[in-house]
């Protein structure tokens, strides 16, 4: 009777070994989850300053198309101090547009916003053409 009671009691919980294992199973999992969580924020991040910079070129160039076509003279302008999201001075947005002749009454318009973030320069360029007043 002692043989089995002696036994019963080596059998009960857990090993150091099997503790260590599930520990280092444990951690490798929480590391991936913590990895993922830094490069969730890290994607979600540069997708809001790309989604930024789209429309600080898609609402500069729906004012150039809704400009009478005299106003629309043909040269390289750009805003005189980089922008931030909302367009105002202060930001790390540098806005540029190019109004080109593309033969009588239209102009074909290139806006390019460029911003420099963690030692990367990018860029967004949108392009369209018009005959101005919203045309």
């Amino acid at each position: 009777m002692k043989f089995s009671g002696a036994r019963a009691s080596r059998q009960r919980g857990f090993t150091m070994v099997e503790l260590l294992i599930a520990m280092a199973i444990l951690s490798i999992g929480m590391l991936a989850a913590v990895s993922m969580q830094f490069s969730t924020a890290r994607n979600n991040t540069s997708g809001n300053v790309f989604t930024q910079a789209n429309m600080l070129a898609m609402s500069q160039l729906e004012i150039l198309k809704n400009l009478d076509l005299s106003q629309l003279i043909p040269g390289a302008y750009n805003d005189p101090a980089p922008i931030d999201e909302n367009g105002q001075p202060g930001g790390i947005y540098s806005r540029s547009w190019t109004i080109t002749n593309i033969g009588t009454g239209a102009r074909a318009l290139t806006v390019i916003v460029q911003w420099d973030r963690r030692g990367r320069s990018s860029r967004v360029e949108v392009s369209s053409n018009t005959r101005g007043n919203g045309v």
